[in-house]
């Protein structure tokens, strides 16, 4: 007899946060077509497991705030039981580098401590998802090898080093502006991926493009090799990997003054990607078979996305992946309505020529078309040669504070574009009166050329935008490029307005 033994999935622990008025669910893995046996608030439920041993049952939703809940699941000899499950808001990050970037290594660390060490945020929570790059499917072999079991934590000054910075400054600023009970996120992220890595299989073969660009050029770059033949061009990858780093940190030494961002603009950026190989993390489809797949069973206030970094080298089908990435994370979740928002990439001067500005230009408009997703613009917030800005204070608040609900859904964007009788009108939404916090410059192109357009506050009227003109505009756009520092123009709220680029 076996008891005390897991049934949940891992993610369903004790002093875990679970939404409140909003249906939730359980789930896990047992033996096939087993019968599972759930007691919650004095209610029982119960299912049988499929054909590869997983259930799930869907829970009504608490309305008692004040609530603290124990979970009992019994499936054949096996018992497992959780307590003190609070409710409140819960959201999904996900994404690459600059999500997962850890409050530990962001510029306001010390100062987060101090304030947690004065209890001034009792009640922010948070689970990081086991970064899983892949699991044998013979063996069931697990790598990395030393992955471990992650756990509920209440934010402390102890443990918040741990969780993604831009999370801490999120959940913080909704705490600050008056959300009440208990707030959490669920960290779901893995450095220098592709939105590729995070869609399922049959959904990234189902388009004739994306199949081509990265399911087929990824079988055809494994074609023929051996396990040997990965581990010698992993090897020598990570010798340049180290000879670089190596460099790095002797410029910086014989130069203390310089920045990060200038010394590997000197001395070259870190060697990526990796060579590809079955077992890695970059492998097309990968991470939603081993991380996305770990949180199929949750339900989620909303989620926050941030990534695009690591598409800039194929911008073009960017307009394909974000929308299908949106799609199979609202189907696997079971909630086609599920919230979004998407982080709008800060400016970065080193990657292929207007790739960013494009991506850009996608999670704009993808945020447009599919409802419910909305976007946070950090076009501000970027640094020339560092593609990982330590300062996350400003998206996160900035997130925190449209999470919270008390003004606009995202940041401001045009929405309309009409010229006529010699002027051209741009349209801004989710703003009342447009504002200058610094230069700003629009970019005008008619059949005589192009000219710039550098923006007074005698152009700015109200929510519009209006430039005199004495030809018709072909094409206009603003901050359209992967770096640039004519971010000025904002809402009332100090937002920023979304760069773009708009044929007439």
């Amino acid at each position: 007899m076996k008891l005390n033994t897991k049934i949940l999935a891992d993610i369903f622990q004790s002093n875990m946060i679970l939404p409140l008025n909003k249906d939730f669910k359980l789930g896990g893995v047992v033996d096939p077509k087993e019968k599972v046996t759930i007691r919650f608030n004095q209610k029982q439920y119960q299912t049988t497991s499929d054909q590869n041993g997983e259930w799930q049952v869907k829970i009504n939703a608490i309305s008692d705030p004040k609530m603290v809940a124990t979970v009992s699941v019994e499936a054949g000899y096996q018992k497992q039981e959780i307590e003190n499950i609070r409710f409140g808001k819960v959201y999904l990050l996900s994404g690459q580098s600059n999500i997962e970037y850890r409050l530990k290594d962001e510029a306001h660390f010390t100062q987060v401590k101090a304030e947690l060490n004065e209890n001034k945020y009792p009640d922010l929570h948070y689970y990081n998802v086991p970064q899983v790059d892949y699991i044998d499917p013979e063996s069931g072999e697990v790598k990395p090898k030393d992955i471990h079991l992650e756990q509920w934590h209440q934010v402390d000054a102890e443990n918040c080093g741990y969780m993604s910075a831009v999370g801490f400054y999120m959940i913080k600023k909704m705490c600050e502006e008056g959300v009440t009970g208990p707030i959490a996120v669920v960290d779901c992220f893995k450095g220098g991926t592709s939105a590729s890595v995070w869609i399922k299989k049959s959904d990234l073969a189902g388009d004739a493009e994306l199949n081509e660009k990265f399911l087929a050029e990824y079988h055809q770059e494994i074609a023929g090799k051996t396990w040997a033949d990965f581990d010698r061009e992993t090897e020598e990858y990570n010798q340049t990997v180290e000879k670089h780093n190596k460099d790095l940190a002797r410029y910086l030494k014989m130069h203390p003054d310089t920045s990060l961002s200038t010394a590997k603009n000197i001395v070259g950026h870190t060697p990526w990607p990796p060579p590809a190989r079955p077992d890695l993390f970059t492998r097309p489809c990968g991470l939603y078979e081993t991380m996305m797949s770990q949180v199929k069973d949750c339900v989620f206030n909303g989620m926050v996305w941030y990534q695009g970094e690591n598409d800039t080298d194929r911008a073009e089908q960017y307009h394909k992946l974000l929308p299908l990435l949106i799609h199979t994370w609202r189907r696997r979740l079971h909630d086609p309505s599920l919230p979004v928002k998407l982080i709008q990439l800060p400016g970065y001067a080193d990657y292929p020529k207007d790739s960013a500005a494009l991506i850009r230009q996608v999670q704009l408009q993808t945020a447009q078309a599919i409802p419910g997703v909305d976007l946070v613009s950090f076009v501000d917030g970027g640094e020339e040669h560092n593609i990982h800005p330590t300062n996350k204070k400003v998206v996160g608040e900035r997130l925190g504070q449209i999470e919270a609900s008390n003004d606009y859904a995202g940041t401001p964007f045009v929405k309309k574009c009409v010229y006529a009788d010699g002027k051209l009108a741009l349209t801004v939404a989710r703003c009342e009166q447009l504002k200058l916090n610094g230069k700003a410059v629009m970019e005008v192109t008619t059949e005589n050329g192009s000219k710039q357009v550098e923006l007074h506050a005698d152009n700015l009227y109200k929510n519009k935008i209006v430039i005199n003109l004495d030809e018709k505009p072909q094409e206009v756009s603003y901050a359209y490029a992967n770096f640039t520092a004519n971010i000025g123009l904002y809402n009332e709220l100090d937002y920023p307005v979304s760069p773009f680029k708009i044929r007439l």
